[in-house]
């Protein structure tokens, strides 16, 4: 919104269509950007040809503290309207001289009407020189009392006023697996350099809020230790998605699935979350990294979360490196090409060496090098032990992955981190849950801990 935003502070008599089929967020897009705008002498007003505003005030709890009832005008031409200002028309002219007669006596700086499709079909309907000439005198008027101007419409498709006005702002929803994603697209921006054409976005608690966060800035830092009381899971480290999810089951089968590579290493800090978690609640961690990943760097990423006391004494990683092998944290294995068969033998004299439940994180790029049965063997083995023992294992699965459906379906808890316009956000296939955003905690409410956040695409 900052782009939009932006222009209509900067620039007198800016114009902007607003597009969007029913349901996707306009009025609420609406709604919020007025909020924006009408800070100190700002004066926006909103004209809805739709609903009075009793009901607009119903549909949006709060709204008549932040925006008051003679900034919100009625324009449904009912006879029964109970609203404190009301625009009756009949014909164009009776229209443009509410408008002009509005936003001149009242210096209006933003006008919103909602929706322009009421409006012009009413008094063009019998003609489209009658539409075009409409839209003409509004957007004069706009000009001529330099006031902002957003017109809200339905029709998706090009028509004349598209080259009429100074932006063009599109709402879309669509779904990805059954869950709903709002997106919304700049189109056009006169005058304004449009660093990035698509955003996704939310209307949880009947606000609009987009999602700006990078996929690669979720960030990291200290990690802070959330205990549970419940005898039958794992927290996951992060308060959201224990909320969303109820924890890792012990015993269970976590699958963490990457579904493109754009994603590359952005899903980490939810992760690493987790290990943080474990080892502050004083279990252990066993992790082999994804196939490229050096264990002694993954280490060192896991300083930014943890003190290297809690690391030497929790975490245990393979390395080929006999010098590395000196460090506590690391084991040593001949092969890179042998690691996962090295750890299959080895991984009962570590566990016995932490003498706790353990996290078992497992890059399953690994078993790529084996062929079909050798990986259904090893990992099953794996995932019994772990049943047996109450512990926990987290894979991590590629697009290139090999037996895919096979993994898939030997998981208990199925996450899926997707890429939407540069932003990074998961959803549940065991358990089903809808589509949330991932980004981080702000500093203020996260205090000196590194937190993330979820946020549902309502």
């Amino acid at each position: 919104m900052d782009e939009v935003e932006n222009a209509l502070k900067s620039m007198e008599s800016y114009t902007i269509l607003l597009k969007g089929a029913p349901g996707t967020g306009k009025t609420t897009y609406a709604i919020t950007l007025l909020e924006q705008l009408c800070q100190e002498d700002t004066k926006g007003v909103y004209i809805s040809t739709r609903i009075d505003p009793a009901v607009l005030y119903r549909q949006f709890p709060g709204l008549e503290s932040r925006v008051p009832p003679r900034n919100i005008i009625d324009a449904t031409q009912s006879e029964f309207s109970e609203a404190e200002f009301q625009v009756l028309y009949e014909d164009t002219m009776g229209f443009l001289r509410a408008v002009y007669s509005l936003v001149a006596e009242e210096d209006v700086t933003i006008l919103i009407i909602d929706s322009w499709d009421a409006v012009s079909f009413q008094i063009g309907k019998e003609n489209q020189e009658g539409t075009e000439k409409l839209e003409n005198s509004m957007l004069d008027i706009a000009r001529k009392t330099k006031t902002r101007l957003l017109l809200i419409t339905e029709y998706s498709g090009d028509r004349k006023l598209d080259y009429l006005v100074d932006g063009i702002v599109r709402l879309d929803k669509e779904e990805i697996e059954g869950r709903t994603v709002r997106r919304l697209f700049i189109d056009k921006l006169r005058g304004f350099l449009v660093l990035h054409t698509s955003y996704p976005f939310t209307l949880e608690a009947g606000r609009f809020t987009r999602f700006v966060t990078p996929a690669t800035e979720l960030g990291s830092g200290r990690h802070r230790l959330i205990k549970r009381n419940d005898k039958d899971s794992y927290s996951t480290g992060i308060k959201d998605l224990d909320m969303i999810i109820g924890g890792y089951p012990k015993g269970s089968f976590v699958l963490l699935e990457i579904a493109d590579d754009c994603i590359s290493q952005s899903y980490r800090p939810v992760l690493f979350h987790t290990i943080a978690n474990f080892m502050l609640n004083d279990l252990g961690v066993i992790y082999m990294p994804e196939e490229g990943s050096y264990s002694s760097s993954v280490k060192q990423l896991l300083t930014d979360y943890l003190d290297a006391d809690i690391l030497a004494k929790n975490l245990r990683m393979p390395t080929i490196s006999e010098k590395e092998s000196e460090d506590p944290s690391l084991f040593k294995v001949d092969t890179l090409s042998s690691i996962l068969e090295a750890y299959l033998q080895n991984h009962l004299e570590v566990y016995e060496e932490l003498k706790k439940p353990v996290l078992h994180v497992m890059g399953l790029s690994m078993l790529d090098i084996h062929t079909g049965e050798e990986i259904r063997r090893m990992l099953s083995e794996i995932v019994s032990w772990v049943r047996t023992k109450d512990d926990l294992l987290i894979g991590i699965l590629r697009p290139s992955a090999k037996l895919k459906n096979e993994i898939r379906e030997m998981a208990d808890i199925h996450l899926r981190f997707i890429p939407i316009s540069g932003t990074i956000n998961l959803y549940g296939i065991k358990p089903y849950t809808i589509l949330y955003n991932i980004s981080p905690l702000s500093s203020n409410a996260g205090g000196e801990y590194h937190q993330l956040k979820l946020t549902p695409f309502l």
